[in-house]
C-alpha cells in the first residue's frame, strides 16, 4: 500500500519537473537567427525570452521546493504508521496520507495550468510586439 503512495508521489513530482522542461524547449525552438530578424530586434527579443524562462525557472524552483517539504511530511507520517495501536487510527492516518497526496496533485496541476497560461499570454506580447 505504502508503495502506492511513494510511486504516485514520484510520479507527481516528475510531472512537475516535465512541464517547465517542455516549455524551456519550446521557447527556443521560437528564438530567432540573428540574420533573420535586425539585431535590435533581436536583442530585445532575446532579453524579454530570458526574463521569461528566468521566471518559469524561479516558479518551477518554486514547486519543486513544495513538493518535496510535503515528500518528506509524508514520510514523516508514515513512519507514525508503524505506532498505531488500532485499526481505526491505521484508517485515520491512511487516509490523512491519500488526502494529503490527493492535495498535492491538485495543486501541482493547477500551479502548472496556471504557469502554462502566463507563459502563453507572454508569448503571445513577445509576438504582438515584435511585429
Amino acid at each position: 500500500m505504502f508503495d502506492l503512495l511513494f510511486e504516485s508521489f514520484r510520479k507527481a513530482s516528475e510531472s512537475s519537473m516535465q512541464v517547465p522542461m517542455d516549455i524551456i524547449k519550446n521557447l527556443t525552438k521560437q528564438l530567432p537567427s540573428a540574420s533573420g530578424a535586425g539585431m535590435e530586434w533581436s536583442k530585445t527579443f532575446q532579453k524579454r525570452w530570458a526574463e521569461l524562462a528566468l521566471e518559469n525557472l524561479k516558479k518551477h524552483r518554486e514547486s519543486l521546493d513544495s513538493t518535496y517539504r510535503t515528500g518528506i511530511q509524508l514520510i514523516e507520517q508514515t513512519l507514525r504508521v508503524s505506532e498505531v495501536k488500532s485499526s481505526a487510527d491505521y484508517q485515520k492516518i491512511v487516509e490523512e496520507l491519500w488526502q494529503k497526496l490527493l492535495d498535492v496533485f491538485k495543486e501541482q496541476s493547477e500551479s502548472q495550468v496556471r504557469d502554462l497560461q502566463t507563459w502563453a499570454a507572454k508569448s503571445f506580447e513577445m509576438q504582438r510586439a515584435s511585429a
